[in-house]
């Protein structure tokens, strides 16, 4: 078993510098303090040459980290790269490959126009549908509708997500956007695809964040506390939006927390906080139930009744997830575990979740395409 032993992150957001300096300004303070114990390093990035023209940058990474002797490797799996990165480094721990792995999640997305970026992203689906103009942002469009139409959800439920996100990513230092909105800003705010709005949607985001991957037992040498490891669950499903037989079921979620909670020996119910992907605000509903935290098509419910705030019975996204923290691609699935360790060490600050001993985060690629889901212990 494997133990988040440290984490250190960036601030997301539009940022001057480039890949490579923000992923070394999260990497650098771990690197000071266990430089001698790294004997591993795993780099989370999906877009380096489209975005930064840059290619072998977990090498470039090492060697301005004056780690070249470390063996390292680059993890592209989309929008789940970073929860794919946990996955290979408690993989390589549990099969004693490595002892100490340095997990680094990094994106540097700014400075292109919006559509190229839509276009950037967007070519991780089918060709055919890529071409008859699917995006994204229309899908979670699609999504939104479908369910609000099958459940009878209120228009203003998938709002409140926005809202709650942006509450929680006040709380956090590290979060792009650090301002509540309102529910009538969320209503009011520019069309993205109807029905959805800009608050309603992640931003474009830069950032960088990297975590201490140990053996359980050596993991009091390195810190008090911690977040174990106990469960991880993996899925995948077709990449072909029209061949799914449901817009609001994520089969790839389903399976993967199934999987994960199994190995982790726990139930939904035993969850204190949970990160989920949200790149749009429906997408945290639907993946709330496909999770088993609530049933189908009663996710929304739980958001009107406050169950999912950070004083909630199941707290979801308290660092403001994707849509108030940013999701800078490759960062986000680490981000979920950096946000889960300090929610499990007690260092959450103004978001911390009160006598939380359990953890959960979704990194979810593509749109659902593929799904991998992490169960944490905080050790004590």
């Amino acid at each position: 078993m494997s133990v988040i032993a440290d984490a250190s992150l960036t601030r997301f957001g539009k940022r001057e510098e480039t890949l490579l300096d923000l992923a070394c300004e999260s990497a650098v303070p771990l690197v000071k303090k266990y430089s001698q114990d790294i004997d591993f390093i795993i780099v989370s990035n999906a877009y380096s040459g489209e975005y930064n023209d840059v290619s072998g940058l977990n090498n470039l990474i090492s060697t301005r980290l004056s780690l070249d002797d470390v063996p390292s490797i680059r993890v592209d799996n989309t929008s789940g790269s970073g929860g794919s990165s946990i996955m290979v480094a408690d993989s390589l721990i549990r099969s004693s490959s490595a002892r100490n792995v340095l997990v680094i999640g990094a994106e540097k997305m700014t400075g292109f126009p919006t559509k190229r970026s839509t276009r950037i992203i967007a070519s991780l689906l089918q060709p055919e549908e890529r071409s008859s103009g699917m995006s994204l942002p229309s899908l979670g469009a699609f999504m939104a509708r479908s369910y609000l139409s099958e459940f009878g959800a209120p228009r203003e439920a998938i709002a409140r997500v926005a809202v709650k996100n942006h509450h929680n990513g006040s709380l956090n230092p590290y979060a792009q956007f650090q301002s509540e909105i309102s529910l009538e800003e969320v209503m009011n705010s520019k069309i993205i695809a109807d029905p959805l709005r800009i608050y309603e949607y992640c931003p474009i985001s830069d950032g960088a964040v990297s975590l201490l991957l140990v053996p359980d037992e050596n993991a009091k040498s390195f810190s008090s506390s911690g977040a174990a490891i106990t469960g991880t669950g993996y899925s995948s499903s077709t990449s072909s939006i029209s061949s799914r037989k449901s817009i609001t079921t994520l089969d790839c979620v389903k399976r993967s927390s199934e999987m994960a909670l199994r190995y982790g020996k726990i139930t939904n119910n035993d969850v204190d906080v949970a990160e989920l992907h949200d790149m749009t605000s429906v997408l945290e509903i639907i993946e709330s139930e496909d999770a088993g935290f609530f049933r189908k098509g009663e996710g929304w419910k739980a958001v009107m009744n406050g169950d999912t705030d950070i004083g909630g019975t199941v707290p979801i996204n308290t660092s403001g997830g994707l849509n108030s923290k940013g999701h800078p691609i490759g960062a986000s699935g680490v981000a979920q575990a950096a946000e889960i360790y300090q929610q499990l060490s007690g260092k959450a600050e103004k978001r911390q979740v009160q006598n939380a001993h359990y953890g959960f985060s979704l990194s979810m690629a593509g749109f659902g395409n593929s799904a991998t889901a992490i169960v944490y212990e905080g050790l004590s």
